[in-house]
């Protein structure tokens, strides 16, 4: 390359695997080479479960690392890194909408109505390049054709938006529909998702215990339960985490409930009250960052069921997507889960 200095220029990498593209040029002012380095790491980390190996991948992918080395006798080194992402903003309590590609895991199911339309009536989330974790009672009464990423505005028509096909539907083996535990599935999608800034998956939350009690809720959903209008914009919710023992109280009496909470279920609400998911939110993704600046979600839980959309103190049972870590594991990664379990005994 002309006008590059002639001083060696030595690079080394730690990773056992790295895959990127390396851009030179050449400072006018001094000679000096900056290296800009979309990295991947693929070595594994023992100790770490398939989905935290994943969310690794994943937090790599929408890093921009850099170097810059100065060639002289006594060459330097500076290390940047940057976020191929949408800025966040702190989440103003009270549903709102969201920025334009602050959930790039969020999808939408489509099932297509009898004039050749699509209406979205449930929501998910993209947890690898194939698959999307919903929720099963999505599937009661009939089943989306079809599954969108990087929708923001369904009212406005985007070059980032992107309409997959489905492969196969899984429900969790224990889920029947005339209750409401278990209500987790998974959609594989007939093609391999092409990720960008817009568009890219969610980690999995995987310890037992949360570290927080405040929680991200989004979705299309219903605004209210007076209006009955859908909202046209993803919106994000700011929710508290309750006591089973209070969710107990309000949903032991309903028949689908008949074995009270479960330690697969999540009581979620709003301490303030006035705030909730509602109808069209289910499938979607409770989340939260685990880092501060960074633009991963980890997702905590799917909404599942409720009552009163946000009327008082309204809360509702999410699926504690930790309970079923090895189910999903076993399900998107089976390659990688050495032993696995049949569920269909469980």
């Amino acid at each position: 390359m002309e006008g590059i200095s002639p001083h060696p220029l030595v690079i080394l990498f730690q990773d056992s695997t790295v895959v990127g593209k390396m851009f030179l040029r050449k400072s006018r002012s001094f000679s000096t080479v900056i290296l800009v380095i979309a990295v991947f790491l693929c070595s594994a980390v023992a100790g770490k479960r398939i989905s935290e190996l994943k969310c690794d991948k994943y937090k790599e992918i929408i890093s921009i690392r850099g170097a810059v080395l100065n060639t002289s006798s006594k060459p330097t080194v500076v290390y940047f890194e940057g976020k191929n992402c949408s800025n966040l903003i702190d989440l103003i309590s009270g549903g709102k909408e969201a920025m334009y590609g602050e959930f790039p895991h969020h999808a939408i199911l489509g099932y297509r109505q009898d004039d050749g339309s699509y209406s979205f009536k449930c929501g998910g989330s993209l947890i690898s390049d194939q698959f999307i974790l919903t929720a099963a009672h999505c599937f009661k009464f009939e089943y989306p054709t079809l599954v969108r990423l990087g929708e923001y505005d369904l009212a406005v028509n985007s070059s980032n938006k992107v309409d997959l096909g489905i492969k196969k539907i899984i429900r969790h083996p224990n889920n029947v529909h005339v209750k409401a535990y278990h209500d987790i599935a998974l959609i594989q999608l007939n093609e391999t998702v092409r990720f960008s800034k817009f568009i890219r998956p969610a980690c999995l939350w995987t310890e037992p215990v949360l570290n927080t009690t405040s929680f991200i809720a989004t979705g299309f959903g219903m605004l209210d339960n007076y209006a009955l209008q859908y909202s046209t914009h993803l919106m994000k919710v700011k929710l508290d985490l309750f006591p089973s023992k209070d969710c107990q109280r309000i949903y032991a009496t309903l028949s689908k409930h008949s074995y009270g909470i479960s330690d697969g279920q999540l009581c979620v609400g709003s301490i303030v009250g006035g705030k909730d998911t509602c109808q069209g939110d289910s499938g979607g993704p409770l989340q939260i960052i685990t880092e501060p600046g960074s633009c991963i979600y980890n997702i905590v839980g799917v909404t599942s069921t409720g009552l009163a959309c946000g009327i008082g103190n309204a809360k509702a049972i999410y699926t504690n997507v930790a309970h079923y870590l090895d189910w999903i594991e076993q399900t998107v990664w089976p390659e990688n889960v050495v032993n696995k379990t049949d569920w269909n005994t469980q």
